[in-house]
């Protein structure tokens, strides 16, 4: 039989277990995308071993000493993140990035092995590869920065949840469609897909300024074409609603008649 003491004991550890529990369950994620982490040789290195940029002179390229200089980063791309984050966090104003689109055909990479479409892991792999650089990308920005990510249907579900977590919902500018086929694909199974995607995050929405691009002579003269062929197309219908309308009460008269 057990102690009355070490009874009352054993029922205090298991409450104060499951008040712990409870706690962590609650800092837990209620709603997002959850995947199997993997991990990456290349960010495991960086935490012991910080990269280090050199300057290859016989590559530089110099027109006029006035104007700012940039730089052209050859190398891992997390790499080139991990040592722009000492030296430009937040200090700058757009990003693109044109990540592998994870289509399974020879065009992802993770531990220097192709990841196909057989790989139980892949979208996990592709989630963690995502996910650390969007976040070393993020610490980049300005406050008024925007970031654009070029994908296509193999992934963009699953980028526009990690977007949102890391960026936040809140931040999303548009999902652009981007019209970058213009034959069709006879081969292609079912339909044959001319666009991609751009998604599109302000690093602090209430702070970036998008300047819209006024509209040339001939879009004007284009949407006035529409609008008038529009009223002439709505007068027509119009006219022809009002003619079936008689028709059919002169038909319902004649039978009545």
């Amino acid at each position: 039989m057990v102690p009355k003491k070490e009874e009352n004991l054993s029922k205090e550890k298991l409450l104060a277990e499951i008040e712990r529990l409870k706690k962590e369950l609650k800092k837990r994620k209620k709603y997002g995308l959850v995947w199997e982490e993997k991990p990456e040789e290349v960010v495991e290195m960086c935490k012991k071993k910080l990269p280090v940029l050199k300057q290859v002179k016989s590559k530089e390229i110099i027109t006029d000493t006035n104007k700012p200089i940039n730089l052209l980063i050859e190398g891992d791309n997390y790499h080139a993140l991990s040592v722009l984050n000492y030296t430009h966090e937040k200090k700058i104003d757009v990003i693109y990035i044109d990540p592998p689109y994870n289509t399974g055909n020879k065009d992802f990479t993770f531990n220097d092995h192709y990841v196909d479409k057989e790989d139980s892991y892949r979208h996990s792999k592709w989630l963690s590869f995502m996910e650390k650089r969007l976040r070393l990308a993020k610490h980049l920005l300005k406050d008024s920065g925007i970031i654009f990510i070029s994908i296509d249907d193999n992934e963009l579900s699953q980028l526009k949840a990690i977007t949102d977590d890391i960026f936040g919902e809140n931040n999303f500018i548009q999902l652009l469609v981007w019209h970058n086929k213009y034959t069709v694909s006879n081969d292609a199974k079912y339909f044959s897909g001319q666009h991609e995607y751009i998604l599109s995050y302000g690093r602090n929405i209430d702070k970036t300024i998008i300047n819209l691009l006024p509209r040339t002579k001939k879009q004007i003269e284009d949407m006035a074409i529409l609008i008038m062929t529009q009223e002439v197309l709505g007068s027509r219908l119009r006219f022809m609603r009002k003619v079936v309308q008689r028709m059919e009460y002169m038909n319902l008269f004649l039978k009545m008649e």
